[in-house]
This record gives structure tokens, sequence and C-alpha cells, in this order.
């Protein structure tokens, strides 16, 4: 039977495509013998999901992401170790100890593919992770950009591919600046509670002139901001404090609040505070920084000058945890 060019293209197209079904699993298995296959317990790889060039640009260590650059308003692809550097430099103080750098790097990379698992985007800011690009780096490093980047690039590279699980799933890393001297149980500042981010001491910056704050506040700004007319000097009182030493609950006028509330409402740096009488209203002491579960940066940072490597820090900080490569180096 002969058959016309129309028909002929067709069957050529048809079978093409057989011949891409039975050499495609030779193909993957020949792209699998020319990398390195990845260490790897029990974490998910769903985020990859989808064309694999659209995702791989060299190697399975070398993804790109996609992060929402809130200044601009814009979608930047950045390569994802590299975008780890732009984490841990607005994140930790670059003169922090190494080890202590290191444990950011990790639990950093650790959160954004926790978030890269749900979400097609990472948001430069605090509701993910703050990141910061040479530009901005510059400008707050000056001179000594290089050695600060070096540094921090010393720190992401060193602990590649490293994450953090749990049952062999990744956790959420939560980390803040520092603690009043132990961290929180996740359920006593956040709704759900999670085996691995128990309350644990953390010390040893208590001199830290940032350590505690005062900040005092007329009764008049304390009724606005509460909106109730009947606080008074005498109805602020600290009523129960949690594992950490956060208050868990506090009267405020004719209300019960949670200390995370109070902070919130008022813009108080922790939710570790007494309360004092002061001229005119009340005087909130803090302590530390932050919202107290995880990883205190500052505690991190002791522990390295004390001789803790970075997986002692992440082991403290997180309990019940392993630390486990999910990308390895092409270096043989």
């Amino acid at each position: 039977m002969k058959l016309d060019r129309k028909t002929k293209k067709a069957l050529a197209i048809v079978v093409g495509f057989i011949g891409i079904l039975i050499l495609m699993p030779m193909m993957i298995m020949s792209f699998a013998s020319t990398v390195d296959t990845p260490s790897f317990v029990g974490v998910s790889f769903d985020f990859l999901s989808g064309d694999v060039d659209d995702v791989l640009e060299e190697a399975p260590n070398n993804f790109y992401i996609t992060v929402y650059r809130t200044e601009t308003s814009e979608f930047q692809e950045i390569e994802f170790e590299r975008y780890l550097i732009g984490v841990v430099a607005a994140e930790m103080p670059a003169l922090f100890e190494l080890d202590a750098l290191r444990a950011q790097a990790i639990a950093a990379r650790t959160y954004a593919m926790r978030i890269l698992a749900h979400d097609d985007y990472i948001l430069d800011t605090v509701m993910h992770q703050v990141f910061l690009d040479d530009d901005q780096l510059r400008d707050r490093w000056g001179d000594a950009f290089d050695v600060h980047f070096a540094t921090i690039e010393e720190a992401v590279t060193s602990t590649q591919g490293i994450v953090i699980t749990h049952e062999g799933e990744l956790i959420t890393p939560m980390f803040f600046a520092m603690s009043n001297g132990a961290t929180e149980n996740s359920e006593d500042v956040f709704p759900s509670e999670r085996p691995y981010l128990r309350s644990v001491a953390s010390s040893g910056y208590e001199d830290h002139d940032r350590f505690a704050v005062e900040e005092g506040f007329s009764i008049e700004n304390l009724r606005a901001a509460f909106g109730d007319d009947n606080i008074t000097i005498d109805n602020i009182i600290i009523l129960e404090e949690s594992a950490g030493g956060n208050v868990a609950q506090v009267q405020v006028g004719s209300e019960i609040f949670t200390g995370r509330d109070v902070r919130e409402i008022l813009g108080l740096r922790s939710a570790s505070f007494s309360v004092a009488e002061a001229p005119g209203g009340i005087l909130f002491t803090t302590y530390g920084n932050g919202h107290g579960v995880g990883m205190s940066q500052h505690g991190a940072n002791v522990m390295a000058q004390n001789g803790a490597d970075y997986r002692e820090i992440l082991q403290h900080f997180y309990q019940d945890v392993e630390l486990v490569e999910v990308f390895l180096t092409n270096d043989e």
C-alpha cells in the first residue's frame, strides 16, 4: 500500500514517540550513572516535581529557585546555594563564629526546602526568610564586603546539601536572635506542637547590651493600643509563665492576653518581660529578642565560641533530629 506524504509524516511522529518511550529508561539510567547519587534518608523531593530541565541547571546540587523581591515587586531566578549566602548574611551577623554561621546555613537550607515543597517561590522577607543581594550587602558591609562575603560563602559551601530531618521528614527549623536563657516549646508560642522544638537552655550572652531592654508606656497609650479604657497601673499583672520563661498569660485591664499577643500589640522585642510601675505608666523590661522557638542565634554563637561544631549546635536546639545530605557535589 502506498502512503501519501501526510500519512507518512504522521506515522514518523508516532514511531519517533514510541522510540522516545523505549529509550527514556536507558537515558535516565545513563544520566544517573554520570552524576553523584544523593545520600538521602527519607526526605521528599516533591519540590523538584516537573520537568528536570526547569529545575536543574548543571548538576543535582545546582538548581535554581524563584525569589520574590519585595522592594522591586519582581521575581528573580537565583541558584539555590547562592540564595542561601544572601539569607545567612541577612539573618546572622557575619562576625559570628563560623560554626554558628554553618548551623544557620543548614537551618536556612532546610527551611527553604520546606517552603519549596508547597510554594513556587520564596519571599525575601521575614514572612519566609530575609534575603539580601550583593548590592544590598555592599550597602550593609561597605569596605568589609569581600571579607564578610567570603566568610558567609564558606559557611554555606562547607555544609552544601545538608538539611535537618526528624523521623525522615524535613523539620521546620525556627530560629530567632536571642533567648532569655531558655528557648520555648513550640506549642507555647505557635498553634502546633513539634517534638523537635522543645525548650532547652541557652545562655552566655546576658551581658549583651541589648539583652534586657526597657520600654515605657503611658496609661493613655496602653488604653489606645488595647482598646480598653479600663486599663490602670494596678490591673496589668503577669499571671503565668511558660516552660521557657516567656509570659504565657497576662492580665491587661479587663482582658487576659498571651505574652505573644502583648509583644505584637506593643511591638516588644520578646514575650519574656517583666512589668513595673513607672511615672505616668508602666515600664516593660524585655529579655532576649525574638519569638523564642528553635535556635537562638546568639546561643549558637556562644556554643561555637565554647568549641561546639555546627552538628552539636543544631542537635542541641532541635531535639532528636538527623543531619542528612540531599545533594552531593560532583567532586571526586
